[in-house]
């Protein structure tokens, strides 16, 4: 299955300061089976290739956001810390 697209995930704190965003533990699912554990860069950032498909990614802290990769393209998805 060629996989040209993906996530690109980037943690938005309330604070310039927040250390929540560096190397963030982020879970990664598209269903009860298939998860994947990934850690966010120093600014809260993330790039995964996937196939195309339907996902939930969630942070440790308990946010989570449900995206959709299509087309073969990279889906950004901004998630706000609280």
């Amino acid at each position: 299955m060629p996989v040209a697209g993906g996530l690109k995930l980037k943690l938005e704190s309330g604070t310039r300061d927040d250390r929540r965003v560096r190397f963030a533990q982020v879970t990664l699912d598209r269903g009860a089976s298939d998860e994947s554990r990934l850690v966010t860069d120093a600014r809260g950032r993330l790039s995964y290739r996937l196939p195309e498909g339907e996902y939930r990614v969630r942070v440790l802290s308990g946010e989570e956001a449900r995206f959709a990769v299509s087309d073969r393209r990279w889906t950004t998805v901004h998630l706000p810390l609280r």
